[in-house]
């Protein structure tokens, strides 16, 4: 077996924990990659550990679904919804999985595809795309489409196109629905919308979405922010598409693993 190790470099301690993990490993006949953030091939690994929270989670899940590698995240953040395993329990986690095999969820992903003017941009998202205006404050209006026909002008701060992982993160924040993380849909979410009747919708993630500013807005420019880690400008008469990623992203999942304590847990319900 092999297993590959990535951490987040501004986590106190994330660095010392990576080498202990690696010596436990090792200590087992276990060897052990050290993976980059800036990951561009098969790191051909059995599963990666990632060291962080949820954004090294989203991070490292982006760049390693295509290849179909399970991912077991250690939470070293402050609400760690994707990493449930703590760095208190990591080991005994370590142990399950050298005893019993690998156990995962399968998480559907956002294609993104983002017209620029130096070409088309290909990427993916575990969460979510936000597309708002480039100029703060300012009302913007977003032209949306399903399977190439037009469906709305979206007038207000933006709008989200949410995963059912991302339910839970800005989509939430809009009074979007918590939908079950291993569904496979597209949740489409309007910020501060100046239409009352504008309200969150769940749509099948077999129709292809696609989102334009509208021509008649004078400052038009829009800018698309993927899983909040990376923006690209959207220039006037330029679309983003929006599709299921053809691979999921495999999130190891501890056996005592229940959605629904995470959700009471991290949301504090009944406290």
């Amino acid at each position: 077996m092999i297993i590959g190790i990535i951490y987040n470099h501004l986590k106190p301690n994330a660095q010392q924990y990576c080498a202990k993990i690696s010596d436990w490993l090792k200590d087992r006949n276990i060897k052990v990659k050290n993976i980059s953030y800036k990951l561009n091939k098969n790191p051909k690994v059995d599963f990666i550990i990632s060291l962080g929270g949820d954004g090294t989670m989203l991070r490292i899940s982006r760049l390693v679904s295509k290849y179909s590698i399970p991912v077991m995240g250690v939470n070293m953040g402050t609400l760690g919804f994707l990493t449930d395993t703590d760095i208190k329990n990591v080991f005994n986690s370590l142990e399950n999985i050298l005893s019993n095999g690998i156990e995962y969820e399968e998480r559907m992903m956002l294609d993104i595809e983002i017209a620029t003017k130096n070409g088309t941009v290909k990427t993916t998202a575990l969460n979510d795309c936000v597309i708002r205006s480039i100029y703060n404050g300012r009302l913007t209006s977003i032209d949306s489409f399903i399977n190439k026909k037009f469906l709305s002008s979206y007038k207000g701060d933006g709008i989200v196109i949410s995963t059912p992982t991302g339910s839970t993160a800005y989509s939430l924040a809009l009074s979007g629905p918590i939908i079950y993380p291993t569904l496979s849909l597209f949740i489409v979410s309007p910020i501060s919308p100046h239409t009352l009747t504008h309200r969150p919708m769940i749509l099948d993630c077999n129709n292809v979405l696609e989102f334009t500013s509208t021509n008649d807005n004078k400052k038009s420019d829009l800018v698309v922010s993927v899983d909040g880690q990376e923006s690209y400008i959207l220039d006037k008469n330029k679309k983003v598409k929006i599709k299921m990623f053809s691979k999921k992203a495999k999130l190891i999942r501890d056996r005592n693993y229940s959605y629904f304590d995470t959700l009471k847990t991290k949301l504090k319900w009944g406290v």
